[in-house]
């Protein structure tokens, strides 16, 4: 029974270690990202336009993307009843 025990333990003590790699790895690659998309860039939003950077565009996409894609779902099961 404590041979059993002892795989476990080192099992979840390497977990962690590999976490943390793995935070490391998308906070390097975030910074990369916010450094190789500072360009500005001119955007039209119907009335008015904008000079900000690209970095900014990507991120209003995600943002706006993730809002849709959690009411989008909602909206179209509600309007099935």
């Amino acid at each position: 029974m404590a041979d059993e025990r002892e795989p476990q333990a080192s099992a979840t003590s390497s977990t962690p270690r590999w976490k943390l790699i793995l935070w490391g790895a998308v906070a390097v690659y975030a910074a990369l990202f916010l450094l190789l998309n500072s360009s500005k860039q001119e955007v039209s939003f119907v009335f008015f336009s904008v000079n900000t950077r690209l970095i900014w565009l990507i991120l209003l996409s995600m943002a706006l993307g993730a809002v849709l894609g959690r009411i989008g779902p909602r909206w179209w099961r509600s309007r099935g009843k």
